[in-house]
């Protein structure tokens, strides 16, 4: 089932609509990502593999000219212990000139519909939140319906160092 396009109006804020990623926004995606804090962003050989898993989707936030000007990617996977599918936020970020216009929400919103019993039926949806505005980004995520929990994040480093 595809997800409906979200399309949001504001009196401040120009529209914006929420669809799935496409190939030709591989440029776009990697500038998000560099906004993000990646200094090398991705490139369009991983944009595509991405876009083309199965168990992993981009939706982006699109502006009236169709530029992505946000996205959020999910991942879904079955696991064993939920006896079910859980799915989980890997990266959301709305470029700075669009950011406090709902396009975060609009985007999040469409994350847990897209993870809800009429679509992929996920068992736990989750994510992890990095870098220097922990409480703001936390304040974010709980209005979006999210709670914290207690979790130990860990790496192995190895394979980093090994695959750059």
């Amino acid at each position: 089932m595809q997800p409906t396009p979200i399309t949001k109006t504001t009196a401040d804020a120009p529209s914006f609509r929420i669809r799935r990623a496409r190939r030709g926004d591989a440029e776009s995606l990697a500038a998000l990502l560099r906004e993000m804090g990646y200094p090398h962003g991705s490139d369009a050989q991983t944009v595509h593999w991405v876009i083309s898993h199965p168990e992993i989707e981009i939706f982006v936030a699109a502006d009236a000219q169709d530029r992505p000007v946000g996205m959020v990617t999910l991942s879904h996977r079955p696991q064993l212990r939920l006896r079910g599918r859980i799915a989980t936020v890997d990266e959301l970020v709305v470029t700075e000139g669009w950011r406090r216009r709902g396009v975060g929400r609009a985007l999040m919103q469409q994350v847990v519909e897209r993870a809800g019993a009429r679509a992929l039926g996920v068992k736990r949806l989750e994510l992890n939140a990095y870098g220097d505005r922990g409480e703001e980004l936390q304040r974010f995520y709980e209005s979006c319906g999210f709670a914290r929990v207690d979790r130990m994040v860990m790496r192995y480093t190895e394979l980093e160092k090994l695959n750059g």
